[in-house]
């Protein structure tokens, strides 16, 4: 966790459980961690249900792109990790981190 908090191309991390409640938080921008965290679960709760809804199966990764920045949501084992980019990170790049590194980041946990 503290790795991709401290990558120069994430301006915030956090990880929460399933129900919403964060587990750890880091980066160099802040958040209002306990909103951040309730509403990606919300956010990914529906997201899987749209994902199995259209036979896509269970949901992993989801992107959100807003006017001024992406905001990524990864599901690692039973838990999510919402990642902000940085303004210049290559998006692409952080996403193909995250799907090599979720079976580490699994096990961690």
């Amino acid at each position: 966790m503290r790795a991709f908090a401290d990558r120069a191309d994430v301006a915030a991390v956090v990880l929460l459980s399933a129900d919403g409640l964060p587990i750890h938080a880091g980066g160099r921008r802040s958040l209002d961690v306990d909103s951040a965290a309730a509403l990606a679960a919300t956010f990914a709760r529906q997201a899987g249900a749209l994902a199995e809804t259209t036979g896509l199966g269970e949901l992993e990764t989801v992107v959100l792109e807003s006017g001024r920045g992406l905001t990524i949501v990864a599901r690692v084992g039973t838990d999510w990790l919402v990642v902000v980019p940085a303004e210049e990170a290559d998006a692409g790049a952080l996403l193909y981190d995250l799907r090599c590194h979720r079976p580490a980041l699994t096990a961690l946990l």
